[in-house]
């Protein structure tokens, strides 16, 4: 079974304040995450039912994150396991910059020691909002 996992909250409203413009099937309201009910909606553009919400702004995916930043700004993250000493594994991620014009791909930025993959894939995308664009 596939689970979702969203980004968080402080990374919801970056996304936000970026323009991320997808729907989703989740919304933040005050920190909380919540069903839309009545299916995908643009939280983040204002397009809801609900008068009574404050603090609201979309809530994607990981996936649906990284989707946009590549669609939109040619930004592509690659999280990577890496065996470590103790035994375990831990994660990394790479930001890449793909340029269409000269079919370039430009890494720029790499860090590693992540305990799970969301966890490095959430600190890229957020490295991306702050520092990118």
């Amino acid at each position: 079974m596939i689970i979702e996992v969203f980004v968080s909250f402080e990374t919801a409203k970056l996304l936000k304040e970026k323009g991320f413009d997808g729907e989703c099937d989740y919304l933040y309201v005050n920190g909380d995450i919540i069903r839309a009910q009545g299916g995908k909606c643009n939280w983040n553009r204002g397009e809801t039912l609900f008068t009574d919400y404050k603090n609201e702004c979309s809530a994607p995916t990981l996936q649906m994150a990284m989707n946009w930043l590549l669609d939109t700004y040619k930004l592509h993250i690659v999280p990577t396991p890496y065996p470590h000493e103790d035994g375990k594994f831990y994660w990394a991620y790479k930001i890449a910059f793909l340029d269409s014009d000269t079919l370039a791909v430009m890494v720029v930025k790499q860090k590693a020691g992540f305990d799970s993959k969301e966890n490095a894939c959430e600190g890229a995308i957020k490295y991306c909002l702050e520092n990118l664009i």
